[in-house]
């Protein structure tokens, strides 16, 4: 049989099914997982908020309306706004005044502080502890222990990707995530909470990416946009538009942390369920496993195959493995042994470090706007929903390059308006619009990543482009916090970084309409480093 023509079963999934009942029940995980994602990734912000309104508490004017507290016990800025570290340091109990004087003497906060609960109505880990004035930078660090685990994470879960399968990844980083995040409210300490965070960190994206790998490599090249974007617009969207709700009526950060975790233990149970990845198995030399995977999918999608097809397909895939010598163990440094290899991986882990920061940082400024935070950070989660419907419709026309630098461009072109505007409501609706083009260039960067590495080293390809993405996202707190030097400087950052991102991408070569490559010389053979994009080969 070594004669015979083995091309034909490149594209296999034309005999078992490209989109059938068992693709489905894989994008109903998909979509779980997507939601739970939503969850994981941006719980912690609303159990570290602070209000930007807070000052110190003086026991001798609690009796009083806020208002008098404020004007008597408070001193202002040259601005004409309350002090947020200091309060007037004289006798209250003693003196018969009804307006203070700028005169007394001041001294720093001694009694705690006291929060308006009209923008955060409800106790925060930060609040409880009193993360500010001296120690207002314990948030912005709380944030930057959580991206540090999701870099351990990235390298952990990328390898077990790869070496161990699609469903043992999946299954490990959530169980990071429900350990984690069970154990968060047992602590207002700020090392043991952020300990908790870290291992709660180390689940971001893996959580949700073994998934997302494993179902696209499972589905036919015409239905890859469709299920690489529909988890994220609908599952992940939805999630993070009900998110500061669920804190807003839980009115406690501890219970909040709790329904963020508790959850994510149904999708830890389903990966009992979960089918491997044929894909997979048949890339790492681990035919006859995943040949029995593939008379599953055909038997869930009512397709039919002799044995003597299933037989020729089994030989077929021997023979392709021997000669690439797809059973070898592969690992990441495989990936920058040849200069065109090199030079692709590290254009996608620029641009997808780009994408993580620009994202992650526009999510983050909400809570600076100065509007309404849990009604404006709803809105701007529901505006992903379109920005994942869009990339279905025209990914697979005009092609994931020209999709992912319009996006770009167009992010930091709204994002230098939200920086140049003065009014509130303007300024929060072109953040909006931002936010809404650098979600477009997350979910096709995404999915354009996925498509370009080869199963071989697609979990721990994207394993080191995830930890280069979220190494950069590490810095998003700091962007947001630049803020104190200049109120638009963060967004002025933002459109430079986009700029940049844009241009980056330039030369990645186009997956418009191709079956993804599965060894590592495949993919170097069909992939070229151009300006403009030369046609490869279509799927078969």
């Amino acid at each position: 049989m070594s004669g015979q023509d083995c091309s034909k079963f490149t594209d296999f999934l034309s005999y078992v099914g490209e989109f059938g009942a068992y693709q489905k029940r894989l994008l109903m995980v998909m979509l779980l997982a997507a939601f739970l994602y939503g969850f994981t990734y941006f719980g912690q912000i609303f159990m570290i908020l602070v209000p930007d309104n807070h000052w110190c508490r003086v026991p001798e004017l609690e009796p009083l309306p806020n208002e008098q507290q404020l004007a008597l016990g408070i001193p202002k800025t040259k601005e004409g706004k309350f002090q947020r570290c200091e309060r007037y340091d004289v006798a209250f109990d003693k003196l018969n005044v009804s307006k203070a004087n700028e005169s007394w003497p001041r001294k720093p906060c001694d009694k705690g502080w006291i929060y308006d609960k009209e923008q955060v109505p409800y106790e925060t880990i930060a609040t409880e502890g009193n993360w500010v004035c001296g120690d207002e930078e314990l948030p912005t660090y709380t944030s930057t222990i959580y991206f540090l685990g999701s870099v351990l994470g990235c390298f952990c879960f990328g390898y077990i990707s790869d070496h161990c399968g699609r469903v043992w990844s999946l299954f490990l980083a959530n169980s990071c995530a429900l350990v984690g995040g069970c154990l968060s409210p047992l602590f207002k300490d700020f090392g043991l909470f952020s300990a908790t965070r870290f291992l709660v960190g180390m689940a971001l994206d893996n959580c949700f990416t073994p998934i997302y790998i494993l179902t696209i490599e499972n589905v036919g090249t015409k239905y890859r946009a469709l299920i690489g974007n529909l988890a994220m617009a609908v599952g992940f969207s939805l999630a993070i538009a009900v998110l500061p709700w669920i804190a807003y009526f839980l009115r406690d950060w501890r219970h909040f942390a709790l329904a963020m975790a508790v959850p994510v233990s149904v999708l830890v149970a389903m990966c009992f369920l979960i089918p491997e990845s044929p894909s997979w198995l048949i890339s790492v030399g681990r035919i006859e496993r995943g040949i029995k995977g593939l008379k599953k999918v055909a038997k869930v999608n009512r397709k039919t195959m002799s044995d003597a097809e299933w037989l020729e397909m089994q030989v077929c895939f021997e023979l392709i493995n021997a000669e690439h010598q797809s059973a070898k163990t592969y690992n990441f440094l495989d990936l920058f042994k040849s200069f065109r290899r090199a030079a692709i991986i590290l254009m996608l882990i620029a641009n997808w470090a780009v994408v993580c920061l620009v994202y992650d940082a526009h999510v983050r400024i909400i809570s600076s706007l100065g509007t309404d935070l849990f009604i404006t950070f709803s809105v701007a989660s529901l505006i992903e929903i379109p920005a994942g419907i869009v990339p279905m419709f025209l990914v697979d026309r005009v092609g994931r390059k020209p999709l992912n630098i319009s996006a770009l461009l167009f992010c930091g072109l709204f994002s230098f308006s939200a920086g140049i505007l003065r009014k509130k409501l303007w300024i929060a609706v072109a953040a909006i619009i931002a936010r809404f083009f650098a979600t477009v260039a997350y979910n096709v960067a995404q999915q354009w990543d996925v498509e370009i590495l080869p199963t071989v080293v697609r979990g721990q390809g994207w394993g080191v482009i995830n930890i280069l993405g979220h190494a950069a996202a590490l810095l998003s707190p700091f962007v947001i916090y630049t803020k104190h030097y200049y109120h638009s400087l963060p967004m002025f950052i933002i459109t430079l970084i986009s700029v940049i991102g844009a241009i980056v991408v330039v030369c990645l070569p186009e997956t418009k309409g191709t079956y993804l490559p599965q060894t590592l010389e495949e993919a170097e053979k069909r992939w070229t480093l151009r300006c403009r994009n030369r046609k490869v080969k279509e799927t078969q």
